[in-house]
């Protein structure tokens, strides 16, 4: 095609106008199971991802994939109160999917789509490609989840890209990807709770630190970028011990109305969570523990929504800096708490006999955010701590609030964790 960006060094635009359609080509040195977002920004004068319209692309084995997306909420898409938020696809909030894919192929490490839409649509979702002048774009690279949907990005556009598509003469300003081998980074944890005498629980958010994070530890991808940080630390194994009642203090949020600080917990034997945007017939195939009750109606309801406790990286830190830290310690302490007004919902229940002997914490409205609950009838802490040990690299349990035990060391470190 005659005009080409390089938007970042593995994505590449290129396009074409004619009439009043606009041809666009995306290539990108990514991973099988990662998207492509490209489209126009919130705002005309920087690039936002809110109240953006944007196209995802990907493959699906032979085949790829495009599907046209509004931006409401930095939320996957979730359905409250009868309404649907977050990264939607236009045919959910009323619109249509306007792109119309030619070819898609993945070749030496590359994925190709080449697709094109109107200038303007009627869709009143749609952003037009303005004939005459710049536009402010966007683009993410991320992770899909199982079902293929789009995860948190990685790379994301954070510096102003204007382009003008009808400009002339046009100009070709790409160049030859570089292909690198990537460097496998040693996840934090996984990170294992086994204190027999803990009875109580402090549930907070926090972001879900990237590949040595959330994704290295548990092999999901985290579908908000948030991940449920107990007694401090991301989404640990716990273990309770059977026909003994335990209590979560659940800071998640409370606000139905914004996906994004709306989390309240639940407890469930499936290891996903997101109950609520399940559809009925799935919704039979899980069965709930604790957190989720029901109307006189008969609808499902959380039991559990407190205040939101977030912890947030500073103004000075960078989510894609995240795998840069080596440790969970230095990784968290540099994170800032931020609590709004308000009290913890108290999660409280007894795991007996009928309960399996792994069930999951999870996000009433996210999926990926938490992870296993081991139920024992003794709580064996050097048992745990020998199994973990020989399972994986790097292992650690809290044996009291404020210590944590690193068996790969072999000795006490203390850490400073905030609950």
């Amino acid at each position: 095609m005659p005009n080409c960006e390089q938007l970042h060094k593995d994505l590449q635009l290129s396009w074409d106008v004619f009439g009043d359609q606009v041809t666009l080509e995306l290539a990108a040195q990514i991973e099988e199971n990662d998207y492509i977002a490209f489209g126009i920004s919130g705002s005309p004068t920087e690039p936002k991802m809110m109240d953006g319209d944007v196209v995802i692309a990907y493959m699906d084995g032979y085949l790829g994939y495009l599907v046209d997306y509004n931006i409401s909420s930095y939320m996957p898409c979730t359905e409250l109160l009868g309404q649907h938020k977050g990264v939607c696809e236009d045919d959910k909030v009323g619109g249509h999917q306007d792109y119309q894919i030619h070819s898609s192929k993945r070749e030496n490490g590359l994925n190709l789509f080449t697709f094109r839409r109107r200038l303007t649509t009627p869709d009143t979702g749609d952003k037009p490609y303005p004939s005459e002048g710049e536009a402010m774009i966007i683009w993410a690279l991320g992770k899909l989840d199982a079902l293929k949907r789009p995860t948190m990005h990685y790379f994301w556009s954070k510096v102003k890209q204007p382009i003008e598509f009808t400009r002339k003469p046009p100009v070709r300003n790409c160049f030859s990807f570089t292909q690198s081998t990537p460097t496998k980074l040693q996840p934090w944890g996984p990170f294992h709770l086994a204190d027999p005498a803990a009875r109580e629980f402090t549930a907070r958010l926090g972001p879900d630190g990237g590949p040595r994070g959330y994704s290295g530890m548990t092999k999901q991808e985290s579908e908000t970028g948030l991940a449920w940080y107990i007694n401090g630390y991301m989404s640990p194994n716990i273990y309770l011990k059977r026909n003994t009642k335990y209590r979560f203090l659940v800071e998640g949020g409370a606000n139905p109305y914004d996906p994004k600080s709306y989390h309240p917990m639940t407890i469930t034997d499936e290891p996903h969570g997101a109950f609520s945007q399940l559809s009925e017939e799935q919704k039979k195939d899980v069965r709930i523990l604790a957190g989720i009750g029901y109307s006189v109606r008969g609808d499902s309801r959380p039991t559990a929504a407190g205040r939101l406790c977030l912890w947030k990286h500073t103004p000075e830190g960078d989510r894609r800096k995240d795998v840069e830290f080596m440790t969970f310690e230095r990784y968290r302490n540099s994170l800032a708490l931020d609590c709004e007004e308000g009290k913890p919902a108290v999660l409280e229940f007894t795991p007996n006999k009928s309960w399996p002997d792994v069930a999951f914490y999870n996000s009433w409205t996210g999926a990926n955010m938490g992870w296993r609950l081991y139920i024992l009838d003794e709580i064996n802490t050097e048992k745990i701590l020998r199994d973990a040990s020989s399972n994986a690299n790097s292992v650690s349990t809290t044996c009291s609030i404020q210590y944590l035990f690193m068996i790969s060391l072999g000795f006490w470190l203390y850490l400073n964790v905030d609950v």
